[in-house]
């Protein structure tokens, strides 16, 4: 089960720290344990409850009223709520999915540019990037796969989704002050749906994001940051190589890139090294869920800290 620092509840909740702790002592409400390293560690429950709590009191509930209720009968009442509300928008997702795959197979270029357009504006940029584009092209990908479709349509598609999530990526804020992040894929790798959501977390988190992509051969990449002098390079690695071949691979990254900053890779490949990249000095993340828990670490990184 995922659990969280008080500084990600924070920010997940739209709740201040003090408020989390004061409704903590005073309510029993929220249950944190403390990890190994003893910082207090929220569920996804105690996150739950304390969005529901904060919606309630923007509806004109009073806390202690809601408290007094108990923790269990709060928990009880939210899934209630989301049965409801998930069913209603699990069934809109799925027809929004369907009507995008209906334009696909046959391809009707028209059409699915329309309804790719109109739903990129109908939802928030998170919701679109997790909930459409990220099925979407796990979809087009299966359908590949299964010989359903083309290389041209399965290209057709990741092409628009790459487009859009691009333009979304430069216009996130990012402080001049962030740490420098320079994001690929290995050399030959052509799938880029890892990095499009590593690349989006660390926008998000005030990163400055050079998003190379897929393909970036280790020479290049060392001369890019060269030029840039980044903090961290973060790569994906799901391609499945021989040992021998990731061995020479990773020794290239070290010699090349690893002497100019620090390295993190992800992915199935990466993992399945993790040993070998740890002995090399390259940091493996076991997934993509602990990336954001992660970059809070790169201020090390930074000149003058």
């Amino acid at each position: 089960m995922d659990t969280y620092k008080i500084d990600h509840v924070a920010r997940m909740t739209g709740l201040s720290k003090h408020v989390i702790r004061s409704w903590e002592r005073r309510f029993d409400l929220i249950k944190p344990v403390r990890g190994g390293n003893r910082y207090r560690m929220y569920s996804q429950e105690d996150v739950e409850l304390l969005i529901y709590l904060k919606d309630q009191l923007e509806e004109g509930f009073a806390i202690g009223e809601l408290a007094s209720l108990g923790r269990d009968e709060l928990i009880a009442r939210i899934q209630r709520t989301d049965d409801n509300e998930g069913k209603e928008a699990g069934n809109s997702l799925d027809r929004i999915l369907e009507s995008l795959l209906s334009s696909i197979s046959p391809l009707d270029r028209n059409k699915f540019v329309r309804l790719f357009n109109e739903y990129s504006a109908l939802l928030p940029f998170d919701e679109v990037f997790y909930k459409i584009f990220i099925p979407l092209q796990r979809k087009i990908g299966d359908l590949w796969h299964e010989g359903k479709i083309g290389v041209g349509e399965e290209h057709f598609v990741s092409n628009h989704i790459r487009q859009k999530f691009l333009s979304v990526l430069n216009q996130i804020p990012s402080s001049s002050q962030g740490p420098k992040v320079v994001i690929a894929c290995l050399p030959d790798e052509q799938h880029e749906l890892a990095i499009w959501i590593a690349a989006y977390q660390c926008a998000r988190n005030g990163c400055q994001v050079f998003y190379l992509g897929a393909s970036m051969p280790v020479k290049e990449l060392a001369a890019f940051c060269t030029l840039t002098r980044p903090n961290l390079v973060l790569l994906s690695w799901t391609t499945s190589l021989t040992e021998p071949e990731a061995k020479s691979l990773v020794e290239d990254y070290v010699q090349m890139v690893l002497p100019i900053c620090p390295i993190w890779a992800g992915g199935a490949g990466a993992y399945m090294m993790r040993e070998y990249f740890k002995e090399s000095g390259i940091e493996v993340l076991e997934s993509l869920h602990v990336l954001e828990d992660r970059l809070k670490r790169l201020s090390q990184f930074l000149p003058n800290k």
